[in-house]
């Protein structure tokens, strides 16, 4: 029985440090790496913005070349 608790107190010991380290560690660190909603809109208007310039600039050509074949 001793050597049981000798093995298993530890071991929820470190457990619940784990837990709550981490819990503190979330807390302390959520500010820092939310995002607003605004500033990922844009964000993903400029990329939507960006891929589209490739296509108004290549006028098709692709398609029609391969139709012609």
């Amino acid at each position: 029985m001793t050597i049981l608790l000798v093995v298993l107190v530890p071991i929820i010991a470190l457990v619940v440090w784990g837990i709550i380290f981490d819990l503190k560690r979330r807390r302390r660190h959520a500010v820092l790496t939310s995002h607003d909603i605004g500033s990922a809109a844009r964000r993903a208007q400029a990329n939507a913005d960006a891929r589209n310039v490739g296509w108004t600039d290549s006028g098709g050509g692709s398609a029609g070349s391969a139709g012609s074949i």
